[in-house]
């Protein structure tokens, strides 16, 4: 059996790796994408073969290995109802989306699997989705709610 290749943007803690790595068998993170020194710690004890590099403007085509599968939960403050509601337009925050798309463009993986806050329906969203069709991806979406009796 093909080992599928993760690749994942903003890991935090590893949950969105060690969810696809349940789900299909076969999957096995690579490399990893993180700035945050504490959460560097916990990936590499759960990934101790997979590579941490610090920060996504750094990532291109020329030094990663190519992945079947993307994850990435770029950052929501500037999309949450918490936040300042700014969009996409923050470099520091929820624009970082801009260097993932260029990732995803960059490196062309078979599927690309996003995560972000409810409100990027109404602040962001439809710009997420035709970037990602200028570059010649599909997307679906749905919302998944952490309310109780959804």
């Amino acid at each position: 059996m093909k080992k599928l290749k993760i690749g994942s943007l903003f890991a935090g803690v590893g949950g969105f790796e060690l969810g696809i790595e349940r789900a299909i068998e076969g999957a096995e993170t690579i490399w990893q994408v993180e700035q945050n020194k504490f959460c560097q710690k916990i990936l590499r004890k759960h990934w101790p073969n997979a590579i941490i590099y610090d920060d996504v403007r750094d990532i291109t085509k020329h030094n990663v290995e190519p992945v079947d599968i993307l994850l990435g939960g770029f950052p929501c403050q500037s999309i949450s109802v918490a936040g300042k509601m700014e969009g996409l337009h923050n470099e520091e925050k929820s624009g970082l989306w801009w260097e993932m798309w260029r990732i995803i463009g960059e490196l062309r993986p078979g599927l690309v699997v996003l995560e972000n806050v409810p409100n990027i329906v109404r602040l962001g969203g439809l710009t997420v989705l035709g970037s990602l069709a200028e570059i010649g991806y599909d997307a679906e979406w749905t919302i998944i709610s952490a309310r109780k009796n959804c």
